[in-house]
């Protein structure tokens, strides 16, 4: 990056650039083996200048994390017509391609997860902060429960039903693009969402609410 183009950046647009180089860095190798040397190196700036940012490493993981997040699908006007919603297999259906399509726009993702995953929590911890606003998981769990409190689902443990809907969602993103278990699946993510939402909701609907 050329001097003049280096001073041309406002202060708003050097943040942005600053967590953008960051992102992509903790995704190829990982958050404790990423230096900030290298984040300034990567940006064409001084090391000096990413803490006039940032006051310390970890709190430029959480703005990355949450600059991440800041455009998730579970938001704004969709987050609202979710939470009105009686049409169960078309809440989890949403929600789960909007997750997979999230993933896929932004390959960082699941490498920060996996990286989290061996790693000190970072990913767990900071994507749920007030910052990212609303998470799929507790919209799911709000919804679950709404649901069984009208005697719709059975008595279960909302919390961990969702938490093993999304689970199942984000396995199906890594196994895509990992062949974790087995070569991938030949089929379209609308077809694997609609056959998971099927078997999630034959288990948690009362036998005469089907």
């Amino acid at each position: 990056m050329k001097k003049q183009d280096r001073e041309r950046l406002s202060g708003e647009d050097r943040r942005a650039q600053i967590i953008d180089i960051a992102l992509t860095l903790f995704a190829e190798k990982g958050f404790v083996a990423t230096r900030t040397h290298e984040i300034a190196e990567a940006a064409g700036i001084s090391e000096t200048l990413i803490f006039l940012h940032f006051k310390t490493k970890k709190e430029l993981i959480r703005a990355a994390l949450a600059t991440l997040f800041h455009s998730h699908p579970v938001s704004g006007e969709l987050m609202k017509q979710l939470k009105k919603t009686d049409d169960d297999a078309g809440f989890f259906h949403t929600l789960a391609l909007h997750f997979i399509k999230h993933n896929r726009e932004d390959p960082r993702i699941m490498k920060l997860a996996i990286f989290s995953s061996i790693e000190d929590g970072h990913f767990w911890e900071l994507t749920r902060s007030d910052e990212t606003g609303p998470l799929m998981i507790t919209l799911i769990t709000d919804y679950i429960q709404k649901r069984i409190d009208e005697g719709i689902f059975i008595k279960t443990d909302a919390a961990i039903a969702a938490r093993l809907f999304v689970d199942a969602v984000f396995m199906h993103i890594a196994d895509k693009s990992t062949a974790i278990t087995g070569p991938p699946l030949p089929y379209s993510d609308e077809k694997v969402v609609e056959t998971l939402v099927d078997i999630f909701l034959g288990g948690l609907r009362k036998k005469h609410s089907r």
